[in-house]
């Protein structure tokens, strides 16, 4: 929306030096511009000025009113001037620097209409002027509360592009509003640990008299160190980060953590993310891990956020431990709830594997429309992953006694379903079910695993 318009009973453009009575001296010396209007119109276009022309507000000289607004420029007062008359605000007209102004101004004057619909062409028209310095347009805006879509874009996108502006150092010295909103944020791309360790930085930015290394903090040095972070600590989302960074580089640190510390021993004694996986490489299970957890949440695309770790995968079953046939998956996975399984094709890179959000127990089909079947070229690539959810939804999962997991409707023609573990341990793959991923018909794994889907409670 380039022009903002609204259906007004009249066009009062034309009467703007008839009989006016009201004078308005906008912005300040040496640039104060004066502007006529008429307090009616004015009256019946804003609250505002409902108030301002009140016997206990206005001030009057030979019958006139003169309003005084040295925080609006003559140029910003008048477009506003131009939309009460008019009803009408050309946004493609304004220059780059007046659009604050003229959001400030309209929302000082209660045009709401004005502030939504500059905010939605900022968005939709001036990306360029928007993205140039978030951070700073942020800190400009965080005072005003109907700047709501500015600030949500804003903090989009410093939180997509995270990594490049906690590592400025403005944002060592930037509003304790901002970084606490950052840190509120699900879609904050960066590690948990890294974000631990920013803070960190932060809190010796704020006071870079304390030494670096905690263990050598007096008692006056902690308390100068909570008083700077301590309210931010219990932002950071302790669960998403390894046992082994917890103890390694956030441990030496626990005298910060007295306010959170009694869930976080609670959280680190009983698990942990990840995928305890023999098939692919410690580097991958991290990528994969999460990968699946946006899979299950039903977010295809590949992309890590705080928000989305929330399951812990149980290994259950490991093929090369526990056995290839039937028997030894259902003993081992019926009654389990939820599971994801992961097979690596022999005597290639490729990883297959499927999601059962119900259980493996009974006979026959069973139905559901958060199933899936996924195929890796190469697994060592998370970027080759493609996922397959279930279009037949009354025959998304089979459960017999003597098979292993079974995806998917049986052909009869083929003999097959879309993924399936026959009793001896083989696989086949047709498509029925489920879009077809070209997973080959018929082979052999090195190893296949089962991991129970468990939903986390912190």
């Amino acid at each position: 929306m380039v022009i903002y318009q609204e259906n007004i009973t009249a066009d009062y453009q034309q009467h703007f030096e008839d009989d006016y009575n009201v004078i308005i001296y906008a912005g300040e010396e040496p640039n104060i511009k004066e502007i006529h209007a008429h307090s009616i119109i004015l009256r019946y276009r804003s609250q505002y000025f409902r108030a301002a022309f009140s016997p206990n507000w206005a001030k009057k000289e030979n019958g006139t009113y003169i309003l005084e607004k040295p925080n609006i420029s003559g140029t910003i007062f008048q477009i506003i001037l131009g939309y009460i008359y008019k009803g009408k605000v050309d946004f493609s007209q304004i220059e780059r620097t007046q659009y604050i102004e003229l959001l400030k101004a309209a929302d000082e004057l209660g045009f709401d209409k004005i502030v939504e619909n500059l905010q939605k062409y900022l968005i939709e028209n001036q990306n360029e002027y928007l993205n140039k310095d978030p951070m700073g347009l942020l800190k400009l805006i965080l005072p005003y509360e109907e700047f709501k879509l500015l600030k949500n874009y804003c903090l989009n996108i410093m939180c997509q592009e995270a990594e490049k502006f906690f590592e400025n150092e403005r944002l060592l010295i930037t509003s304790p509003q901002i970084l606490e909103l950052l840190l509120q944020q699900d879609n904050l791309a960066l590690e948990e640990i890294d974000i631990w360790k920013y803070l960190i930085k932060y809190a010796h930015a704020q006071n870079p008299n304390i030494e670096l290394e905690p263990s050598k903090w007096t008692k006056d040095d902690i308390e100068i160190m909570k008083q700077s972070i301590g309210s931010y600590i219990p932002l950071i989302r302790f669960q998403n980060i390894s046992t082994k960074d917890y103890f390694d580089k956030i441990n030496p640190y626990e005298k910060l953590l007295k306010l959170v510390s009694k869930n976080i021993w609670k959280f680190y004694s009983v698990s942990n993310v990840g995928l305890d996986s023999s098939i692919i490489t410690p580097h991958q299970r991290d990528h994969l891990y999460s990968l699946f957890v946006n899979w299950i949440s039903q977010n295809d695309k590949i992309y890590k956020t705080r928000k989305f770790i929330q399951y812990e995968f149980k290994l259950i079953l490991r093929g090369s431990r526990d056995g290839f046939i039937g028997d030894s998956f259902h003993y081992r996975c019926d009654n389990k709830g939820a599971t994801i399984i992961i097979a690596k094709i022999k005597n290639s890179n490729k990883l297959v594997g499927g999601y059962n959000p119900l259980d493996w127990e009974g006979r026959g089909s069973k139905s559901t429309s958060d199933s899936f079947i996924f195929l890796f070229e190469n697994y060592k690539n998370i970027n080759s992953g493609k996922i397959s959810r279930v279009i037949d939804t009354k025959r998304a999962v089979r459960c017999f006694r003597r098979w292993g997991p079974i995806f998917g409707a049986y052909n009869t023609t083929m003999k097959s379903n879309d993924l399936a573990m026959n009793s001896n341990g083989e696989w086949v793959s047709i498509s029925s079910s489920y879009p077809n991923l070209n997973i080959p018909n018929k082979f052999n794994v090195d190893d296949y695993e089962v991991f129970q889907v468990v939903k986390r409670k912190y």
